[in-house]
């Protein structure tokens, strides 16, 4: 008799199959830790940017918007394929806003703003 060495297509066919199935039900999940981490790094830069325009306030009694220009920031981390950063000015205080991109499209969570009362919506995404 003579002993066979390898692996049958079979086998082959069954393993690619498992891998499969292993890869469908994690994907999604992956994809939803993806969105979550960009949005949670743009709730950071939001609130970086708060910290600069109460900085800003403190030192010359004003606030400075033009911390933010063409969508983001300089000392900003969030990726500017997925949201836009804006400082809109208020009476009183300000609005600062991260809009989302169409990446960011899949995100439960709608566009990310934060208040100079340190007050973001929406509510259950903070």
């Amino acid at each position: 008799m003579i002993k066979q060495k390898g692996v049958t297509l079979i086998e082959m066919l069954i393993a690619v199959a498992i891998i499969g199935v292993l890869t469908a039900l994690a994907y999604p999940s992956y994809q939803d830790h993806v969105l979550k981490g960009h949005r949670t790094q743009a709730m950071g830069d939001l609130i970086k940017i708060q910290l600069a325009l109460e900085e800003t306030y403190t030192q010359n009694s004003a606030y400075d918007f033009t911390i933010v220009s063409g969508g983001s920031c300089s000392f900003c981390d969030t990726d500017n394929e997925r949201y836009t950063l804006a400082v809109t000015q208020q009476d009183p205080g300000y609005l600062i806003t991260a809009k989302k991109k169409p990446l960011q499209n899949n995100d439960e969570c709608k566009d990310l703003s934060l208040d100079q009362t340190s007050k973001g919506l929406p509510e259950g995404c903070w």
